[in-house]
């Protein structure tokens, strides 16, 4: 994996897709109908910059988020986690699914 590196202040696009075998999917959400995916970003030490943002549905299983930095914040590695529940069915019914992946905040060049 090779961590996209973005300079502070900037609005970085964040997209996800869910997959079942290989194919897009679209997380089944709880709701006859309903796609939906959220999206929590971590700072470096660990706290959050947002929670549970609803992602924009752009294509079947395909989600999008613009993270928006400010010049003040953290240098460093944030983690990106994307959350979607998901009908399995049998006994379990509806389970969590999470997507993880990361970026670096770094200085902004002279």
């Amino acid at each position: 994996m090779s961590l996209s590196k973005y300079e502070r202040g900037n609005t970085i696009q964040s997209t996800i897709t869910f997959k079942q075998n290989d194919v897009a999917t679209d997380p089944s959400g709880g709701t006859a109908g309903t796609a939906r995916a959220y999206i929590t970003v971590y700072k470096p030490d660990g706290t959050t910059l947002f929670t549970e943002a609803s992602g924009t549905r752009t294509s079947t299983g395909t989600f999008r988020y613009y993270i928006p930095t400010d010049p003040t914040d953290p240098l460093g590695i944030y983690v990106v986690q994307w959350r979607a529940m998901h009908n399995v069915g049998g006994a379990q019914g509806y389970l969590d699914i999470y997507q993880r992946d990361a970026f670096q905040i770094v200085d902004v060049e002279q």
